[in-house]
């Protein structure tokens, strides 16, 4: 009985929590950025989809979270108001816009409510805040595992700064330094920590007097490149946007394949392996090259990547570019020695971009997608696949059929008899009247001769 008195507590909670959420429901007076009060993290979904269903109490439930937040939570049924789907590239459901503050961001991500809370959060905040004081850089850092820090930033350097900080404000943050006693311009001199917390180590320091560096995996990393080359420096934003080292997903690997940066991939739970690709990601100057660590424990990541199967313990070591792959599977071979063979060209490699390749994804897609579903569910996939076939083989032997067939043969001869007789017919008709027409001009002709000769000997017509 108390059981039964619980269980209907819970779902009355959960039920005034749904009454009680903050969710708008959209219509044709949703989309100008320009009218919003406020940001808005809508939802783009359709009536009869599945997985907008399973989402609606999740987004009950970040309505309710982000209460205090400057966020409007707010849903848009874009099967009705297809003006606003259409605007912000609606082109799957559902799906998930942050819009406000002149500013569109996409969600790609797992979508829990907690997620999409710090995705709203982070997303909706200002863009390049000031940083004048250690203690409003401790604040940033406890919310951003990568921060970007422009010191003596110019008007040029800030035009740059302010085309990829909306691009990347919800997943970095990049802040203009205020105080030069935040930063040390000069890394030859004894290095000096803010405040001597332990937290800011190592030292912010830069070689120049303006310059940008990112803080990231208790690292230090400055830009070399040109301030003023702004192509260049927004790249290299981009790349350096992500922890060195993470537990790979979807939303995780996704957005690293559009950078120029090596991913190396391990498979499995070792602690052993974890423990050195930790290692490398913080000796980033003892490899060649620029890399990103991901540890993934799902083999559908890795091999929907590289169109291969991939076995529990290998690493793979991965270029986003050309899509070229080294793989190792040897337990004994540590994953700095498969990354140096790969980086020294002593690895196989595989993948690419060609003819070959491509025909191989093709192959493993059909291999790992649909063979299984003749395994898993044979009478289904007999219904679909091999029913169409037999159907076309049936006809193709009814035609073969009525071909030997001597009765349609005759049939078809005495059709085939009938029209060359009416061709013959034809003909013949038209060289009757042929000559006729010659009969008639020959007549003609003699009474044309007959009269001239008239009119020369009238005495010949009086004879007559």
């Amino acid at each position: 009985m108390e059981s039964r008195l619980v269980k209907y507590l819970l779902y009355l909670a959960s039920l005034l929590s749904l009454i009680s959420c903050t969710v708008v429901e959209l219509g044709t007076e949703f989309g100008d950025q320009s009218r919003l009060e406020q940001p808005h993290l809508v939802m783009f979904y359709a009536p009869w989809c599945g997985h907008c269903k399973s989402l609606h109490p999740v987004w009950y439930e970040l309505g309710n979270k982000l209460t205090r937040h400057p966020v409007t939570v707010a849903r848009i049924d874009a099967t009705l108001y297809r003006t606003a789907a259409e605007k912000y590239g609606v082109r799957g459901f559902p799906t998930i816009r942050l819009i406000g503050n002149d500013r569109t961001l996409e969600y790609v991500g797992d979508r829990t409510a907690a997620a999409l809370s710090e995705f709203a959060i982070k997303g909706s905040r200002p863009l390049l805040p000031s940083v004048g004081s250690a203690g409003k850089l401790r604040d940033i850092r406890k919310s951003d595992d990568v921060i970007f820090l422009s010191v003596g930033t110019s008007d040029d350097t800030r035009k740059c700064l302010s085309l990829v900080a909306p691009q990347t404000v919800h997943e970095t943050i990049i802040a203009e330094v205020t105080n030069d006693g935040i930063v040390m311009v000069d890394k030859d001199t004894r290095p000096t920590y803010i405040n001597e917390d332990t937290e800011m180590r190592p030292d912010l320091s830069i070689s120049k007097s303006s310059g940008i560096i990112v803080l990231k995996d208790n690292q230090v990393f400055e830009y070399t490149g040109n301030l003023a080359d702004c192509i260049n420096l927004v790249e290299w934003i981009k790349s350096e946007r992500f922890s060195t080292f993470q537990v790979g997903s979807y939303p995780v690997i996704h957005p690293l394949l559009f950078l120029k940066y090596k991913i190396v991939f391990y498979y499995g739970d070792d602690k052993g392996r974890v423990s050195e690709m930790k290692k490398l990601s913080s000796e980033r100057g003892s490899l060649a090259g620029d890399f990103y660590f991901i540890q993934i424990n799902k083999a559908e990541y890795i091999e929907n990547l590289i169109s291969a199967f991939a076995e529990v313990g290998s690493v793979i070591v991965y270029e986003p570019g050309t899509e070229v792959y080294s793989y190792s599977n040897d337990p004994k071979k540590s994953i700095k020695s498969s990354v140096e063979e790969h980086t020294s060209n002593k690895a196989p490699l595989y993948g690419g971009t060609g003819v070959w390749a491509g025909t191989k994804k093709v192959w493993y897609r059909l291999s790992s997608n649909v063979l299984p579903l003749f395994y898993d569910h044979p009478f289904i996939m007999g219904i679909v696949v091999v029913v169409p076939i037999g159907l076309l083989l049936l006809c193709c032997c009814d035609e073969q059929r009525s071909k030997d067939d001597p009765i349609r043969q005759v049939r078809s001869s005495e059709s085939h008899m009938d029209l060359l007789w009416d061709e013959d017919s034809n003909s013949k008709k038209k060289i009757t009247a042929e000559e006729e027409e010659c009969e008639d001009e020959e007549e003609d002709e003699d009474r044309e001769s007959e009269d001239d000769a008239e009119e020369k000997d009238p005495d010949l017509k009086k004879e007559e």
